[in-house]
């Protein structure tokens, strides 16, 4: 009994989605003047189905991200490392995805009031959130964003 009920464990454990995170972002400025910026990863919860993989861009590694990245006993950085160090390694290049997205899919606001001889300007951009799979090869990690077959 206790067999199955580790088996089951192990099964759901393995449905989860090991590799993907989500991305998004905002950015908003006042009379051309950056007043926030926010920018999220989080893990996925479940694993997409029919995909497709589009290469974003590549990570190269710092010295501080070869020192916690998980590495096989033949000294490479392990595919296969616990997802929260992923996690990390994600955080720590989030200017970079920044980067990576920019074809992404953006929504824009814009507005403009006028009064008497004053103008003032707002923007609003936000990245729709978009999932992606990242890939660690020995010298960089590989982001490929994920798209819905059609």
């Amino acid at each position: 009994m206790e067999r199955i009920i580790c088996v089951l464990i192990f099964a759901l454990l393995s449905l989860q989605a090991q590799d993907e995170f989500i991305f998004w972002a905002e950015l908003s400025n006042k009379d051309l003047i950056l007043y926030h910026q926010s920018q999220s990863i989080s893990s996925a919860m479940t694993q997409s189905e029919a995909v497709d993989e589009d290469f974003a861009c590549e990570l190269s590694y710092s010295e501080d991200d070869l020192n916690f990245l998980k590495k096989t006993a033949l000294g490479v950085i392990d595919d296969e490392m616990p997802k929260a160090l992923k996690l990390r390694f994600l955080n720590n290049h989030k200017e970079s995805l920044f980067e990576c997205f920019s074809k992404a899919e953006i929504r824009v606001s814009h507005t403009t009031k006028i009064q008497l001889l004053q103008a003032q300007s707002t923007t609003y951009l936000k990245f729709i959130p978009l999932r992606f799979r990242v890939y660690f090869a020995n010298d960089k990690a590989l982001i490929y964003q994920l798209i819905k077959q059609r």
